[in-house]
């Protein structure tokens, strides 16, 4: 690997550390914590994933199609990794490379290649049969090493795609100085599903060497919620 990017640095010094870097608690009563050792693993299994079932790389267009959360985030991160240009709820399945989505329809299956996500926290498949080369995520990630493999110098050429007819934007770039604003670091920051996996991935990469993210359902975490986890700011704070 080649020196690697601010964002993708902060994610492997967290990788040592057993303190909580995301929580997914958007459906209760299941709470999912990964601690920064956690994270980076599942960001390296969706490396070895995206990688070896799809050949991701630079200029492969991504699209998620799913809500956020503990599976999806790391999916984002790797995606941005790889070089990928991403895209959430904005472009046609049939128009990009691979589709990543918690749920299927004859739009969707009509993309080239398809990466199902179980939406149950703790499910091991995505818990109904899938049509023949859609790729069950839940069942085979878990197969991929630990220890993240890829070529930084791919990430250079990731990108944030918005709506359709505007010009993407360079994706780690942009995650990088998120990442190294000060208003995220060491709070415990609640963020809406609603907001999306991509949102969410940047405010994870926001969290600093010692904050976290709390995802929730609604457009609020509720009281009991709040004080449980010792939320200290309503996200986005990049």
């Amino acid at each position: 690997m080649s020196a690697l990017a601010p964002p993708l640095d902060l994610l492997t010094r967290r990788g040592g550390s057993p303190r909580p870097l995301l929580v997914d608690a958007s459906l209760p009563p299941a709470r999912v914590e990964l601690s920064g050792r956690v994270l980076a693993n599942w960001w390296a299994k969706n490396l070895g994933l995206l990688s070896t079932e799809f050949s991701l790389g630079p200029g492969d267009r991504v699209e998620i199609q799913a809500a956020a959360s503990w599976r999806t985030v790391p999916l984002a991160l790797s995606a941005l990794t790889l070089g990928a240009t991403v895209s959430e709820n904005s472009v046609e399945a049939a128009d990009a490379d691979l589709v990543i989505t918690d749920h299927l329809d004859d739009e969707i299956l009509a993309a080239p290649e398809v990466l199902a996500v179980a939406t149950e926290p703790l499910a091991l498949d995505f818990g109904a049969a899938l049509p023949a080369g859609v790729v069950d995520h839940a069942a085979e990630v878990r197969a991929h090493p630990d220890q993240p493999m890829f070529d930084a110098s791919a990430a250079a050429s990731s990108r944030l795609s918005p709506a359709p007819g505007e010009e993407p934007t360079a994706g780690l770039d942009w995650l990088a100085d998120a990442a190294h604003r000060p208003s995220g670091i060491d709070q415990v920051v609640s963020l809406s599903t609603g907001h999306g996996v991509l949102a969410a991935a940047i405010q994870v990469l926001a969290a600093g060497e010692t904050g976290h993210v709390v995802l929730h359902a609604g457009a609020t975490p509720d009281e009991r919620l709040a004080a449980q986890e010792g939320i200290t700011a309503a996200g986005p704070t990049w």
